[in-house]
């Protein structure tokens, strides 16, 4: 660990000498975007901080969960609560998994029966993605109120083309193996679209419980099987439809949180979560005018069962049926405006409540965005949530980017307000053998958070850089707490609990073919009473480094994880007794590398975590260590 003072002159030394690019990209450059104003956007207009993975990042990366690229990405974080499968939180700029709101093809993902309502990532494997977008900062206005730290939106290609067939197959470390296929193309010229693929993956794992620590031998199993697929359809020039869905299922084995021996408190799932939209969009008034409306269901299923007897001990069963309607009028190249309404019924079910929990919210939101001069772009939105427990809300956000074309610099800066509104588990929650840890007296959580910074391009732009300070500050922040008498509950923490921070990142690219990525984050995330939040990085640096030569056909992939001073919640399973430990710090290497023997055939393989480091993301949990994988890709 290092000191204040070295840790100021790391971060001078990445956000002054070295500036660079306009829109916080990992990999490929990109300059249109969907998900800052949920249509598509120049970046030059953007007055967040955006940052887009494509599915050439993934390939190179030899990406299998989506987790193990997102965390290249600067104001990200994420937790692993021990092996694979066990349940994963993509953290953004400070803030809780639940408060980042995630879409996959447009469908909300997040479990309804989740302690805290989130997407468990753990599940998310990587087969199909054609692009991640992360858009950090409160978007409530745009995406309700689980958007307080930012939106991670997962979306897939549309197939056109002649057909394009795909199948992958590798092996490797824990008795690991990976199989998929994959089909895209189009039909009728292109009228009919199709994207359908399946995969799976099985391993025999590592011990949840950390095996550093005595008793903690035994590994934990994981299997996941899973498909998505995308089918387009234009009826005319101005009409067309689609359907999405998405599936996985398997079984994952987990440990309590404790220390030596955890392994004795082991439990599994067999899970299940699948996923279907269907959508239209159309468009009036000489394109002017594009609407699209649509209806959605979500499904998440657990069926809970003890390791050492078999015995099945709980379930929980969550549901969310959805219904949208988004309209887009372009007045011209440099207005519009964005409106909408949504309408959602989360419904939760679970072997410890008596019936079934529900809540229905509706959301109605507008957005102008304007460019008034040609450097200055501005948008103001307001959304009204009313949800069925708590009433009506009004949040609201505005952009400012500015342009200055001469020198390759843009400056940002954005301010929003933020609402959430307790899940049903925190609300009704019933665990654990008729354990009741919900409370129907909560208060909605409320939240400001503000963030200004700069991007700048130089050396024909080969050369790009950024950072932005960002600020959230949370009301009522919801927490799971026990008390002296050991009765643990939701419970509303007086005052504001604050996240603030600098992100920066720097992509360069000093010959054809070989490019640098590297984001660092500093976080301060505290409480009302300015004690430390858990699982809160401050000091968070990736560095990625790729090489492609011989023509294309071979690639070098080289990415270095840093992470310092995080503090985590203990708890001994014996005594009761929670306590607090500090993480320290660790550096994971990987390394992959492919060649394409044949135009449609490519062997690769990867080293996951090279030098074999120990390390935890929270306390009493294992890491993977050292590993090996390898593997073909075989185009038809």
């Amino acid at each position: 660990m290092y000191s204040p003072t070295s840790r100021a002159a790391l971060l001078l030394a990445l956000t002054f000498p070295l500036p660079a690019y306009a829109a916080d990209n990992v990999g490929d450059t990109e300059t249109v975007v969907v998900t800052a104003t949920r249509t598509p956007t120049d970046t030059s207009k953007i007055g967040s901080s955006i940052s887009v993975i494509t599915s050439g990042d993934m390939l190179k990366q030899q990406t299998v969960f989506v987790t193990d690229v997102l965390q290249t990405v600067p104001g990200v974080f994420v937790t692993q609560n021990g092996a694979r499968g066990n349940t994963s939180s993509v953290q953004l700029r400070g803030e809780p998994g639940y408060d980042t709101f995630v879409l996959v093809d447009g469908m909300e993902v997040s479990d309804p029966t989740a302690t805290q309502t989130t997407f468990d990532f753990s599940q998310q494997l990587a087969n199909g993605i054609d692009r991640i977008e992360i858009l950090r900062g409160s978007q409530s206005v745009l995406y309700g109120g689980d958007a307080v730290g930012g939106v991670v939106n997962i979306l897939t290609k549309r197939g056109t083309g002649d057909f394009d067939g795909l199948g992958f197959a590798e092996g490797g470390s824990f008795g690991t193996y990976n199989i998929g296929t994959r089909a895209v193309g189009g039909l009728d010229g292109d009228r009919f679209g199709y994207n359908v693929g399946v995969q799976y993956l099985a391993t025999d794992g590592i011990s949840s419980a950390d095996s550093n620590l005595p008793g903690n031998k035994e590994r934990d199993a994981y299997n996941n099987i899973s498909s998505s697929g995308r089918f387009d359809y234009a009826i005319t020039d101005d009409v067309s439809v689609k359907a999405v869905y998405r599936y996985t299922g398997g079984l994952d084995n987990f440990d309590a949180q404790g220390g030596p021996n955890s392994d004795q408190l082991g439990f599994g799932d067999y899970f299940q979560q699948y996923a279907g939209r269907v959508s239209s969009e159309f468009h009036l008034f000489d394109d002017h005018f594009t609407g699209e409306v649509g209806a959605s269901f979500n499904h998440d299923g657990r069926t809970n069962f003890n390791k050492v007897t078999g015995i099945s001990e709980y379930f929980f069963t969550g549901e969310r049926n959805a219904f949208d309607f988004k309209g887009v009028y372009n007045f011209d190249d440099d207005n519009l405006v964005v409106f909408g309404a949504e309408t959602k019924r989360d419904t939760s079910h679970t072997s410890g409540q008596p019936g079934t929990q529900a809540v229905r919210t509706n959301g109605y939101y507008a957005m102008f965005q304007t460019t008034p001069a040609k450097p200055l772009t501005l948008t103001l939105g307001v959304r009204l949530d009313d949800n069925q427990r708590f009433g009506d809300f009004t949040s609201w956000r505005g952009t400012l980017a500015y342009n200055i074309e001469e020198t390759g610099t843009k400056l940002k800066a954005s301010y929003a307000t933020g609402f959430r509104a307790p899940g049903l588990f925190e609300l009704f929650g019933v665990c654990c053998g008729g354990l009741s840890f919900g409370n129907p007296n909560l208060k909605p959580e409320t939240s400001n958070s503000w963030d200004v910074g700069f991007e700048q391009k130089l050396v024909s732009d080969t050369l790009q850089f950024g950072a932005t300070y960002f600020q959230i500050d949370t009301n009522d922040l919801i927490q799971f707490i026990t008390n002296a008498q050991f009765v643990s509950s939701y419970e509303n923490v007086p005052g504001v609990t604050a996240s603030r921070g600098v992100e920066t990142y720097l992509a360069w690219t000093p010959i054809d073919n070989l490019n640098f990525n590297l984001a660092y984050t500093f976080n301060e995330a505290n409480s009302a009473t300015g004690a430390r939040l858990f699982q809160r990085p401050r000091d968070v640096l990736n560095v990625t480094a790729d090489y492609t030569f011989f023509d294309d056909r071979a690639d070098l992939n080289l990415n270095v994880r840093y992470v310092a001073d995080s503090i985590s919640k203990g708890f001994d399973p014996v005594t009761f007794a929670s306590f607090t430990r500090n993480l320290g710090a660790y550096a994971v290497v990987d390394f992959g590398a492919s060649y394409k023997i044949f135009d449609q055939t490519e062997i690769y393989g990867r080293a996951e975590n090279l030098f074999d480091q120990h390390y935890e993301t929270d306390y009493g949990y294992g890491t993977q260590g050292q590993s090996f994988y390898f593997g073909v890709r075989q185009h038809v």
